[in-house]
């Protein structure tokens, strides 16, 4: 049976996920024990089994949270810019931003779940967050995109893409507005459609 965190608020949940955000990020799951997170917490060990029923639960919920935070930090950003291409650049600086600010986080937070959990609905509820970014990018846009595209597999795929990307130019020591600026319009010309709503080069050879 799934486990889930216990519907129960106050000031020791707020210390435990801090906490538990902490030590999952920087030893992973399988190295972070709930007395670990109960100590670095400053609360103690029983505590931790009042807000969750196992170190499984702990994890998704510190998930769900980390992920709520990146995106709200979306919504926020994206307030107000409807060009296309500047909502994906603000899209993938809000990704290096959150990287730098929590790291190890995403990795954690986005594709360790169903690893950890591959039989849990929720796990799988927030790998498929991972498909949301192309429709958060278009839907208050000034443009549309290719229409035969399924945007959350695009989203998955540019995800893996980000990811590659900022190792990369962390280890080339790479200009970060240069890195963003490239990234944003390689996926922007990716996904534009022409005239006619086809994908830009033509569908002819996007079909060969």
């Amino acid at each position: 049976m799934p486990q889930r965190a216990v519907k129960t608020s106050g000031a020791s949940l707020d210390k435990l996920r801090l906490g538990a955000r902490k030590l999952f990020a920087e030893q992973g799951y399988h190295n972070t024990r709930p007395q670990d997170i109960a100590r670095i917490s400053g609360v103690a060990s029983g505590t931790f089994y009042i807000h969750f029923s196992d170190k499984k639960a702990a994890f998704l919920d510190f998930a769900e949270q980390a992920q709520a935070d990146l995106l709200d930090a979306y919504t926020q950003n994206l307030k107000g810019i409807t060009v296309r291409r500047e909502r994906w650049k603000v899209i993938c600086n809000t990704v290096v931003e959150f990287a730098i600010e929590n790291p190890g986080v995403l990795q954690a937070a986005f594709l360790d779940p169903v690893f950890i959990a591959p039989d849990d609905e929720k796990a799988w509820a927030l790998y498929d967050r991972l498909g949301h970014f192309v429709d958060m990018a278009i839907v208050d846009s000034d443009s549309s995109i290719a229409p035969d595209f399924d945007t959350q597999l695009i989203s998955h795929a540019l995800c893996g893409m980000l990811r590659h990307a900022m190792v990369y130019a962390a280890r080339k020591k790479m200009d970060r507005e240069k890195m963003i600026d490239d990234l944003s319009l390689f996926i922007d010309r990716g996904l534009a459609a022409d005239d006619n709503g086809m994908q830009s080069r033509g569908e002819s050879e996007w079909r060969r």
